[in-house]
Parts: structure tokens; sequence; C-alpha cells
């Protein structure tokens, strides 16, 4: 029993670790998307020397975009199992106010008091305005460059962003603690 104990509490420090560092990448890759667009704002009077490629421009924040959709689905893998872990270690009488437990009812999208849920919101919501406005934006500029053509990455961008946007509801729907 003793083993199988100091195995699983060596499986949860594991995945707490593993936690972190997906929060950390995430935080990287948004620093990363947020440089690229200041890069973009500050050469916006520049971006017609580019031509047709203006419709180009939008691709690498899709990118990630879609990495940040893995990385919530791996944060919300990684959650369940810490709260799992937590459960079989401590047992069924573990208050909801200690451990991982405590912070996922507290900041979780499906759990949190109101005004948490709604910041949440906000600033995903944010986000992904942001990301669908430049998407237009760069479009729109390069729709000079390419006429009609320019549907061509417009319906590229759709086509990319439907199963992003699958995957971020798939992974938002995994991260509701109550179904553990």
């Amino acid at each position: 029993m003793a083993d199988r104990l100091q195995a699983l509490i060596a499986v949860y420090q594991s995945d707490r670790s593993d936690r972190v560092t997906t929060l950390t990448v995430s935080l990287a890759t948004m620093g990363a998307a947020v440089t690229y667009l200041v890069g973009m704002i500050a050469f916006y009077d520049k971006l017609e020397l580019l031509g047709w490629a203006i419709s180009l421009l939008p691709f690498p924040l899709v990118c990630i975009a879609a990495f940040h959709s893995q990385l919530l689905n791996l944060a919300a893998v990684r959650a369940r199992s810490i709260l799992t872990l937590e459960r079989e270690i401590l047992g069924d009488a573990m208050p909801a106010s200690v451990g991982a437990t405590a912070t996922e009812l507290a900041t979780n999208i499906h759990t949190a008091p109101v005004p948490h849920r709604l910041t949440s919101l906000i600033s995903y919501g944010g986000v992904a305005l942001i990301n669908l406005t430049f998407i237009v934006l760069m479009l729109v500029k390069a729709a000079r460059h390419l006429q009609g053509w320019v549907a061509v990455p417009a319906v590229v961008y759709a086509v990319l962003l439907v199963p992003i946007a699958a995957a971020w509801r798939h992974s938002t729907r995994n991260l509701d603690p109550r179904q553990i």
C-alpha cells in the first residue's frame, strides 16, 4: 500500500510540474503573438511593399491559436489527472478548499464565481476578436493586390479556423472538474 501511495504522489508531483510548464509555454507564445502584432502595427504603413504576401501575415497567429488549443487541452487533461490523484491520495473526505481542487473551483470557467467567469470570457474572447480582426484587416489590405483572388486566403483561413474553434470548444468542455 505504501509503494502505491508513493507512486501516486510521484505522478501527482510530475503532473503539477508539467502543468506549470504548460502555463509557462502558454505565456511565452502569447508574448510572441503580442510582439508579432506590435511589429505589424509598427510597420503597418510599409505593408503595401509586400503586395499579395500581406495575405500571409495572419498565418502565424492562426498557428499560435491552434497551438493554444492544444495547450488548453493539455491543461485540461493535467487538471483532471491532478484532481483524480488528489482524491485518490487524500480520499473522499478531502475538503474542496485545499490543493488543486481549490484552485480549479476558484478559477475554472465552469465553477468559478461569476466575475472570474466573465474575466475569462473577456480575456479569451478578446484574443479571438484581435485574431479575427487582424485576419480581416490583412485580407482587406491584400485585396488591393489580389483583387478577387483574396477569396482564396479568406477561405483558407476560414477552413483553418473551424477545427481550431472546435478544438477550443472540446478542450473547454474537458476543463469541467464536476465531470471527474
